[in-house]
């Protein structure tokens, strides 16, 4: 008798996230490695979001951490690991895997918040790791430093949709409203010819502001900038000439474009 799998696709890109930052409970990993070991299309999915948190320390400048924000870090980071061992010392709650999976997992951010998190991280945390934390175990301790950026610091997250250019891509707008730190990720986007780049561009009644160019890896977009958004209503994404980015407007097609409605945002605590 064949038992169900614990996991599908849509489940798995909602922990896919959680994955490449290794933030998985043993329970989750286990279901994700099954379906891993059985879904190619997943597998690939993977690398290429492994491909973009492996690019965060060379696209995040490297900001000193101000004594301040260290000890709060580490304040936090020791609160949660004391809760955790509270907890593993109470008895487990007696449900079923798949009911402990699925229900956790409605919980969680999508990849890209969690991939949000850890970029903010890197910023706020300098890329000298001055301190002597490694950023591997940095990333281990991001579900304290979601609790730690939770509520007013939570992402606004807006989503992005091609356009007959690039009618595949897909993405999100993650802005933190207290840090003025925008992150852009897309996916499937066209590759990129010769000296063409792919340049975002925020909208204010159909006038254009350009924020530069996305760095494009492994058929992933990435583009983070500085400063808010309040007043813009829409972020584009345009394929331009290159190499250099297009000064006032774009000059060639929009190929991904996202509204900046509050209503229609996400927010993620």
């Amino acid at each position: 008798m064949e038992t169900e799998p614990l996991m599908n696709c849509q489940e798995f890109e909602e922990l896919s996230g959680a994955y490449a930052l290794d933030a998985l409970t043993e329970e989750e990993r286990r279901a994700a490695d099954e379906h891993l070991a059985q879904c190619p299309k997943c597998s690939r999915a993977l690398q290429q979001l492994r491909s973009v948190v492996e690019l965060f320390p060379l696209t995040v400048p490297p900001v000193e951490p101000s004594p301040r924000v260290k000890e709060r870090i580490l304040a936090r980071i020791e609160e949660q690991a004391q809760q955790q061992r509270l907890s593993q010392i109470q008895p487990a709650w007696p449900t079923q895997a798949e009911s402990r999976f699925r229900q956790r997992a409605g919980k969680r951010w999508r990849w890209a918040a969690l991939a949000a998190v850890a970029v903010l991280l890197l910023s706020l945390l300098g890329g000298s790791f001055a301190w002597n934390i490694s950023l591997q175990q940095q990333l281990s301790h991001l579900q304290q430093q979601v609790a730690l950026l939770g509520s007013p610091e939570a992402p606004v997250v807006y989503s992005l949709r091609g356009t007959a250019r690039a009618s595949s891509a897909r993405g999100e707008v993650m802005y933190f409203p207290r840090q003025q730190v925008t992150v852009v990720v897309v996916y499937g986007l066209p590759p990129l010819q010769g000296t063409h780049v792919y340049q975002g561009w925020l909208l204010r009644h159909q006038r254009p502001t350009s924020i530069g160019l996305l760095t494009v890896e492994n058929g992933v977009a990435t583009l983070n900038f500085q400063g808010p958004l309040a007043g813009y209503d829409s972020l584009a994404i345009s394929l331009e000439n290159g190499p250099q980015p297009s000064l006032d407007a774009p000059k060639g097609p929009v190929v991904a474009l996202g509204t900046l409605i509050n209503s229609q945002a996400n927010y993620h605590g």
